[in-house]
């Protein structure tokens, strides 16, 4: 029965078992919609499933809004909150540890053979671009670790900050991966599967909501789904084949 499921679902379910909530990442009072855009599609390509997104004002929340609603939080949930205090107070009902990056002196390195060791749940908190974490997530952290710099230049791209420090907290417990309860795990399921059926998706994969089929071994899209998503005047330029749906 296996042979006959989609490949959709197929590779939805090799992700499922890689999906993580015992690792979440805070973004506080991020102000680029684009930096927050990248913080979100790395969050989901490591299989994190749960972002906090602490708004700067209303103005900036509109723009993340707008940019959040055409990316990767079709396949993430994002919670949001208009006070550090708060998004503070849920962590902690969580059961969450507070992990802040930070370049204060008492910070510690992210790296190899200084990392602390991870807890049961860790909520990552990624500050603004402009001058890090607030008074009050400094206050609140039970940890501030910063990633080993050793350049003239003074910080990392906040978005790429953001991929580093998550993969070395993976890097560190690889029993994050996947750690997800089978609960959420089913409810997951059938939020992705009607988002992959379309119109009509009960009927067409009811069977497989039953009795899932196999995950995929590979996620990676396959070679013919490989071809680039660009603007077709861009493409046109470069003598590039896209995809179909490529605009």
């Amino acid at each position: 029965m296996t042979s006959n499921a989609p490949r959709r679902l197929r590779r939805a379910e090799a992700i499922l078992l890689k999906r993580t909530s015992r690792l979440v990442l805070v973004s506080e009072r991020c102000v680029d919609a684009h930096n927050l855009a990248a913080m979100l599609r790395t969050a989901e390509l490591l299989g994190i499933q749960h972002v906090y997104v602490i708004d700067q004002d209303d103005e900036i929340s509109q723009q993340h809004k707008s940019t959040v609603s055409s990316g990767a939080n079709s396949w993430i949930d994002v919670h949001r909150f208009t006070s550090t205090a708060d998004c503070l107070t849920e962590l902690r009902a969580k059961g969450y540890e507070i992990w802040a990056t930070d370049l204060d002196s008492g910070a510690v390195a992210a790296a190899p053979t200084t990392m602390p060791d991870v807890p049961p749940k860790l909520a990552m908190v990624m500050g603004r671009e402009t001058d890090g974490i607030s008074d009050k997530m400094r206050e609140a952290a039970d940890k501030l670790v910063y990633l080993p710099m050793y350049g003239f230049t003074e910080s990392f791209n906040l978005g790429v900050a953001t991929g580093m420090i998550l993969q070395r907290v993976i890097d560190a417990d690889p029993t994050i991966v996947g750690a997800m309860d089978s609960e959420e795990r089913n409810e997951l399921r059938k939020k992705w599967y009607a988002k992959l059926g379309g119109l009509g998706w009960e009927e067409i994969y009811a069977e497989w909501l039953e009795t899932p089929p196999l995950a995929l071994d590979d996620v990676r899209p396959t070679e013919e789904s490989r071809s680039p998503r660009m603007k077709k005047n861009l493409a046109k330029r470069l003598n590039i084949k896209t995809k179909p749906d490529a605009t």
